[in-house]
């Protein structure tokens, strides 16, 4: 699980009578048979989502398509991110299983300390991105409704930059001067909140504005088609629902993978001189459960696999790379020919001038059709398609 508790005990004294209570339970193999299981779930949610997709619908707008595919892309780091977290526990629980003299043994514990500090700084880095990145999904869907965009490298900037500040400011914070952070002079309040707040703060922002950025997306959906086709069918309206059903499954889905770490920290700051550990244990298995399995939801309430796209089997994309690389070299050689062609032009004398003339408006006027877009040369009709509200609601499909 992705909780700032687990990275509090990396750092317990071996000799603590609080490593006795609580680090035996996250040493256990239940719970460390459950992380592992949910982890490989969660990875194999996540590499679902990052492979190439190919359309297979030849009939989408350019615009559309456009839009779809900057859809995909959030989607695709968004699944990353939680590769890369999901990794991070099934390594935690991994090296906690061949290991279990971590918090036991003094001559031991230093190893065991560190394994649990970079694995644990590394679920929290990714798990933090994770909810950039979801964020930004939802202010995109507000932003396209809009018809306003942001780059993607602004997106990226927020999305790994913003984890890097949060984690250090609290892993810092908490591991040092010392790793005694459980010692009785230590002030929780200046050694262990601000880890907390770093977890939690990210958190209810994606909880709180996530909800705010769709309904205000959509808030305007029905004046928006009316005013761009004069009327809103019964096809618009089941259009609309549709995507009003996906993004709030997306905002339950959060919630389901992310409450139980919030009601884990109030339980845990509220009732710190009297923990009611049954229920806490309870709160760490539903947190080992489903933060990993958050790749795995995804996976349904995105649908980056939508339905006019499929996942290209091994030898389609072989083929596909070839006639790429051979229409390139095609391509390649006819503007060599046509510079030759050039060249023959400036040098040589007004007959042989005239010669190359013909011959370069010959290579010229075959090489034609390999740089067109089209073979008849003409646009592509459909590119110049008006983009709807509904053509930009359909991206999130």
């Amino acid at each position: 699980m992705a909780s700032p508790t687990i990275e509090s005990l990396c750092c317990v004294s071996t000799n603590n009578a609080f490593s006795k209570d609580f680090l035996a339970d996250f040493q256990s193999v239940p719970y460390n048979a459950v992380s592992i299981v949910a982890s490989v779930l969660g990875i194999t949610g996540a590499i679902y989502q990052v492979l190439p997709r190919t359309s297979v619908s030849r009939n989408s707008s350019a615009g559309r398509g456009f839009y779809k595919t900057r859809g995909r892309l959030i989607i695709r780091w968004l699944a990353l991110a939680d590769l890369m977290a999901s990794l991070g526990i099934l390594i935690r629980s991994a090296s906690w299983l061949a290991d279990n003299t971590f918090g036991s043994k003094p001559d031991d514990g230093l190893t065991g300390q560190f394994v649990c500090i970079i694995t644990s700084g590394m679920i929290h880095y990714f798990y933090t991105a994770t909810y950039c990145w979801t964020f930004l999904y939802a202010l995109d869907v507000k932003l396209v409704m809009q018809d306003k965009r942001i780059s993607h490298r602004v997106y990226h900037l927020v999305s790994w930059i913003v984890p890097v500040v949060l984690c250090l400011t609290g892993l810092l914070i908490l591991y040092l001067p010392d790793l005694n952070c459980h010692s009785k002079a230590v002030n929780p309040y200046i050694r262990f909140l601000p880890n907390y707040l770093s977890s939690f703060i990210p958190i209810v922002v994606v909880m709180i504005g996530n909800p705010v950025l769709y309904c205000l997306a959509f808030s305007r959906v029905e004046k928006q088609i009316m005013s761009a086709r004069g009327r809103y069918t019964q096809s618009e309206r089941r259009v609309v629902d549709g995507l009003l059903k996906k993004f709030s499954l997306i905002n339950v889905v959060f919630y389901l993978c992310w409450l139980p770490n919030i009601i884990n920290g109030i339980v845990l700051w509220t009732t710190w001189d009297d923990l009611p550990k049954t229920f806490v244990l309870i709160i760490w298995y539903l947190m080992a459960i489903l933060n990993p399995l958050q790749a795995v939801f995804n996976c349904v309430v995105y649908r980056s696999w939508d339905s006019d796209s499929t996942i290209p089997k091994p030898g389609v994309v072989i083929r596909k790379l070839w006639r790429k690389k051979s229409s390139q070299q095609l391509e390649d050689t006819a503007t060599n020919i046509d510079d030759s062609a050039d060249d023959q032009l400036q040098d040589g004398d007004e007959s042989a001038g005239e010669g190359s003339l013909a011959a370069a408006m010959q290579v010229s006027h075959e090489r034609t059709p390999l740089l067109s877009t089209h073979p008849n040369g003409s646009k592509n009709e459909k590119s110049q398609e008006r983009i709807t509200p509904t053509h930009t609601l359909k991206k999130y499909s």
